[in-house]
């Protein structure tokens, strides 16, 4: 049974006085005031409504647009992901002066995401010497599904290489400006080729997430991926050093080990998993889609998965660390593409395809997608990784 203690009398009339708990909230990282959170019912209840003021993502966008929801509204319609430093300073309840706003989109969607930025926010496109200067004229690469598998050691990397166009908005009221990324793949993918850890991090129409929370808020600490010679990264990673980051330049087994809590090396990661962190976000106001929230654990989405393997070269003293998997794309039979880094759950959504062709051919030829399986059949896999077939 849990032992009762009573409570000391000034720690009850401070986190009974939201204007005192939420000063001394806005002191604490993010890993603390979890930590908190779980001592009593009284401080969770406090921590609980600091979150909800903290973590106010219309208010976040006010700096960027007029109409926040609007934006969402076209981020539930189109499925882009708001990442970079604006995500970051969202989650660690900060502010970087001259920070953009950068939105990874698919590239079919991207004029229409910009045409809402010029016609409804008042945003004027800023082409690059390579552009056309009327957005009109402007054309945006398709995806490149050409290359499905991902196996990229650290020295693999290359600043930005998920990209495929990269279209700038500048408002011409305040020095503020949104960057359209059109994705070479899919936002997701883009986002784990970041320069390094701590800006691996992004916003939903309803969630924010962090991949590796212990890492960037906890112990403040980095890896990085590419070669600092490259100019582009070593600007990036200065930059994020000077903000407080210290980076495992180092890495040896002893310091890899050393902070293997923290990044999670050779273990498959899902977007739901244990290691995420997730915060909903309020969605008054928001249309959903059948699909329902992307915070719940029932959505397709977090079935996304990728692993940070640890790559020993013979009787070197350093350690190589890379992210790899595969973007299994089925369009006939998944209206998504996923980022899977397991073979067997790749090999069971194979599966799945072929009796549903075999047993269920009606299904095909209605044109319904298997992404609501998707899952349960991760779960079943998870628990039953080995499984028999009868011929």
């Amino acid at each position: 049974m849990p032992i009762e203690v009573d409570q000391p009398e000034c720690i009850d009339d401070i986190f009974n006085c939201s204007p005192a708990y939420n000063a001394i909230f806005s002191c604490l990282c993010p890993a603390d005031i979890i930590r908190v959170s779980k001592t009593c019912r009284l401080l969770r209840d406090a921590a609980t409504h600091f979150h909800h003021l903290a973590y106010n993502v219309n208010r976040h966008l006010e700096h960027f647009v007029r109409n926040p929801l609007a934006l969402r509204r076209l981020q539930v319609k189109h499925r882009f992901l708001i990442s970079g430093s604006n995500a970051l300073q969202f989650l660690d309840r900060t502010f970087y002066p001259s920070s953009d706003l950068d939105v990874f989109a698919f590239p079919d969607n991207v004029k229409e995401i910009g045409y809402h930025l010029i016609n409804e926010e008042g945003y004027i496109f800023e082409p690059s010497p390579t552009q056309p200067k009327k957005y009109d004229e402007v054309t945006v690469k398709g995806r490149d599904l050409s290359t499905l598998g991902r196996w990229a050691s650290q020295a693999d990397f290359v600043y930005n290489s998920g990209m495929s166009d990269l279209l700038r908005f500048k408002n011409p009221k305040r020095d503020l400006e949104i960057q359209l990324i059109a994705c070479r793949r899919t936002p997701l993918d883009c986002i784990l080729y970041f320069h390094s850890t701590p800006v691996m991090n992004f916003i939903t129409h309803d969630a924010a997430y962090s991949l590796y929370p212990k890492a960037t808020f906890d112990k403040r600490i980095a890896v990085s991926f590419g070669y600092n010679t490259h100019e582009a990264t070593k600007k990036a990673l200065d930059k994020y050093s000077e903000r407080g980051w210290s980076f495992v330049d180092d890495l040896s087994y002893q310091n890899v080990k050393a902070v293997s809590p923290a990044i999670v090396p050779d273990v498959e990661r899902y977007l739901d998993d244990s290691h995420t962190w997730i915060i909903p976000l309020d969605i008054d106001g928001l249309v959903m889609d059948t699909d329902g929230s992307s915070a719940s654990s029932r959505n397709p989405f977090h079935c996304n998965s990728w692993k940070l393997d640890r790559d020993f070269h013979g009787y070197s003293t350093q350690i190589e660390l890379g992210i790899t998997y595969e973007i299994y794309h089925a369009p006939k039979h998944f209206e998504h593409a996923y980022l899977i880094a397991d073979r067997g759950l790749r090999e069971a959504m194979d599966q799945l395809i072929d009796y549903l062709t075999e047993q269920k051919p009606s299904r095909s030829e209605n044109k319904k997608f298997l992404d609501s399986f998707l899952p349960a059949l991760r779960d079943a896999h998870l628990e039953f990784p080995k499984r028999i077939y009868h011929q």
